[in-house]
């Protein structure tokens, strides 16, 4: 039996750039929260399908209030910063040129509603970007192009515009796996030190990357399991543990990670998940005490335990999950399905999440950000 999940709602703030990582707090960045503040409440949803953007208003009965549709190209990533959304294009060509392209869009701060503000190309053979993140200064931001095998830079301009890149760190290698024939960058998230987090999908790779002044420079390496394909990455709400989960062999892994130096240790824990797939996801709660994964089929529950191990608790299973999302004040678990948007209400005293209940229809959604 499916039970009602409840949803807090928040006021609209138009966020500054020195907040500018909370538009996706919770479910990547568990320090960009204080467990000592109060969290916002969720006032408007916006969920990237194959070819556009829906925009939601979040009712006092919790429902999800269609606002607005808009047209976007395939918006495999999106993040809110400074009153603004941005969003990576995961297209193979723009301006009839070989390249995939971020857009910019200004937020109605009454109805949520999007107005495009610029398009900006990725570099040349900058391909099918698969991720991005904004720097906690809100100055920059910077794009994981999954088939360009390299990492883009682009400054955020003072009225929230794009301009161009500024910088390029093209990434070298391979794996094992027969889909590891080149670099394949599929994840980026930023410390509280500015210093950038990523997972290289096409060479096991884990990589910490300073930005100074729009360019790129590898500050630390990290070697993974070969042929795992690491895909998508969690730190911790102190800064402490990275999590990591694969693509190509179903497993989950945990390391320790020095944030003043800007250096992963030694893995402390590696799990393998329920169910095995193409892609890989995963989404912290802000509190550090509970993990949420998938490997498309089903999710996992994983408690974390003070040396940042991993025990499995119970899933949910039944469900196709193409993305994961915890609400910022950690009450609740988003999934994104083949159909849909499910939510599940996160209990507060043990944080499993309950049976998942569709909240918006949407055709093959792919992103989602909450504001």
């Amino acid at each position: 039996m499916k039970r009602t999940v409840e949803w807090d709602r928040r006021r609209f703030l138009q966020l500054m750039a020195s907040t500018s990582s909370l538009g996706i707090a919770g479910s990547r960045f568990g320090w960009a929260v204080s467990q000592a503040a109060p969290a916002r409440k969720a006032n408007f949803a916006y969920i990237g399908a194959e070819h556009e953007i829906h925009v939601y208003s979040i009712a006092a009965d919790e429902r999800f209030i269609r606002q607005q549709t808009i047209f976007s190209a395939h918006p495999v990533a999106m993040a809110i910063s400074g009153g603004n959304l941005y969003v990576a294009n995961g297209v193979s060509e723009f301006g009839n040129l070989p390249c995939g392209s971020v857009e910019a869009y200004g937020i109605d701060a009454s109805t949520g509603q999007l107005e495009l503000k610029n398009r900006v190309a990725l570099s040349l053979s900058g391909i099918l970007p698969r991720d991005l993140a904004i720097s906690p200064d809100g100055r920059s931001l910077v794009v994981a192009v999954h088939g360009g095998g390299a990492y883009n830079v682009l400054p955020i301009q003072a009225d929230g515009q794009l301009g161009r890149v500024s910088g390029i760190l093209k990434e070298v290698g391979s794996g094992p796996h027969a889909s590891q024939a080149a670099a394949h960058p599929s994840a980026v998230i930023f410390d509280r030190f500015g210093r950038l987090l990523t997972a290289d999908q096409g060479t096991d790779k884990l990589s910490v990357i300073s930005l100074s002044n729009g360019e790129l420079m590898v500050a630390d390496r990290c070697k993974v399991i070969a042929g795992s394909g690491p895909s998508s990455i969690v730190l911790d709400h102190n800064g402490k543990r990275l999590f990591v989960a694969h693509a190509l062999n179903g497993l989950v892994s945990s390391f320790n990670y020095n944030e003043t130096s800007g250096r992963i240790l030694d893995r402390t824990n590696t799990v393998r998940a329920s169910a095995v797939g193409e892609m890989a996801m995963l989404a912290m709660h802000p509190s550090g005490e509970m993990l949420y994964s998938s490997h498309g089929d089903g999710m996992d529950v994983w408690k974390i335990a003070a040396n940042g191990s991993l025990e499995a608790l119970t899933g949910v299973g039944g469900v196709q999950v193409n993305g994961l999302y915890v609400t910022a004040d950690g009450k609740n678990l988003l999934a994104l399905s083949g159909d849909g948007v499910l939510r599940m209400k996160i209990n507060p005293a043990t944080h499993l999440p309950s049976a998942p209940a569709k909240v918006a229809t949407v055709s093959k959604p792919v992103s989602i950000a909450i504001l």
